[in-house]
């Protein structure tokens, strides 16, 4: 009987450590980025410096409306924490990863929210795809005439030109 008891204790110890939670792959339909979302927890590995994806998490965290709590950021780690309208703690962990990658990581309220979580990794990703395309091009300086000269298809523009 103690032999017995024993077993069933090193099976559930057993149990508990292999086990992995169940996960699920979260896709954004605009630009394809993945997260895995498992363990009440949302987590991607993005494409960018771990500074430019803090900048867009708390863009993403602005556009929400949520109430920041913390914001805190250096070379290698950063983290955002705010309360949304109803109270639960939403926290962004971004950690560097090697050749410019970054690990976004994401936890609505004490036993996680998906729904929440993936409408704002789908605002991150927008947003950093946003700026991305403004990265993409660098010499069309809204102070200058060439956005202009883009949009009329190389012509110089005349005084008194309507422009959308």
């Amino acid at each position: 009987m103690k032999g017995r008891a024993v077993v069933m204790v090193g099976l559930a110890m057993a149990g508990c450590l292999l086990y992995q939670g169940c996960r699920s792959t979260v896709q954004d339909p605009v630009t394809g980025a993945e997260a895995q979302y498992r363990r009440e927890t949302l987590e991607a590995e993005l494409d960018g410096g771990i500074a430019v994806v803090h900048e867009a998490a708390r863009a993403a965290v602005d556009r929400l409306d949520l109430r920041v709590l913390r914001d805190e950021s250096d070379g290698i780690a950063a983290e955002i924490l705010a309360l949304d309208a109803h109270h639960d703690s939403v926290e962004i962990r971004l950690e560097a990863l090697p050749e410019s990658g970054t690990l976004l990581t994401i936890r609505v309220g004490l036993f996680g929210d998906r729904n929440k979580s993936v409408v704002l990794f789908g605002r991150i990703v927008e947003t950093l795809g946003q700026s991305e395309s403004v990265a993409s091009t660098p010499d069309l300086q809204p102070e200058s005439l060439d956005w202009i000269r883009l949009i009329t298809n190389g012509q110089e523009p005349h005084r008194g030109d309507q422009f959308p």
